[in-house]
């Protein structure tokens, strides 16, 4: 995903959410997390790098975040 695109999906999810959702997102970015005090495990790195192309092979096969929101909402 190019930084276009994060900006714009970033854009979308700001102009939509709300109050508590915004709060989160300006504390993490209040936070000034560095990535670089962080570090994956090999094993971790190949799950994710499994998973991105299990998600370039078939791009439809996963959920919506709305869908996402609502199977959360339900288990509240």
């Amino acid at each position: 995903m190019s930084s276009a695109d994060i900006r714009e999906r970033l854009h979308d999810f700001i102009n939509k959410a709300d109050d508590k959702a915004l709060e989160a997102l300006y504390s993490i970015v209040q936070s000034g997390i560095d990535e670089s005090d962080y570090t994956l495990s090999k094993e971790h790195k190949a799950l994710l790098e499994e998973r991105l192309e299990e998600h370039e092979k078939y791009p439809n096969s996963g959920s919506s975040w709305e869908e996402v929101k609502d199977r959360i909402k339900r288990k509240l």
